[in-house]
């Protein structure tokens, strides 16, 4: 599976259809950055769409540019979900104010921890394929 190193964070497959991203941290994280990310997932995915999990590093919250991109139908078109991985209570409310007035295009939730934040992809990919599966039907 490939591994892609952008300037401040690296995107890499979990699973044929789970991402893991991991941004650094301490770090200003802009639209040029939001756009690194989005064009290492669709290299990775080759055009498919992907969960995400986010994990977002210690003091590094995205500025409006980016987070307004994220919760955009353009910039939700090669994602499934997402799922923040938040470090600090600095981060938490940035991003659930942020998540209560700007709704995403696709679900998403914030959580403390990477196994956490993986249940839930696990959980609502299992209802998305039963979903699928008695659309088909």
């Amino acid at each position: 599976m490939k591994r892609i190193e952008c300037r401040i964070s690296t995107v890499e497959p979990v699973s044929e259809d789970i991402l893991f991203i991991d941004i650094q941290s301490n770090q200003k994280f802009g639209i040029e950055d939001y756009n690194e990310i989005k064009q290492a997932a669709l290299k990775i995915g080759e055009g498919e769409s992907f969960y995400n999990i986010i994990n977002l590093g210690e003091f590094t919250i995205p500025d409006r540019e980016a987070r307004l991109a994220s919760c955009s139908l353009e910039g939700s078109y090669y994602k499934k979900a997402d799922a923040f991985v938040i470090q600090s209570l600095p981060q938490k409310l940035v991003v659930k104010l942020f998540l209560k007035t700007h709704k995403p295009v696709v679900p998403t939730r914030v959580f403390n921890s990477r196994e956490e934040a993986e249940k839930w992809i696990k959980s609502i990919r299992s209802t998305r394929i039963s979903l699928n599966r008695n659309l088909i039907l």
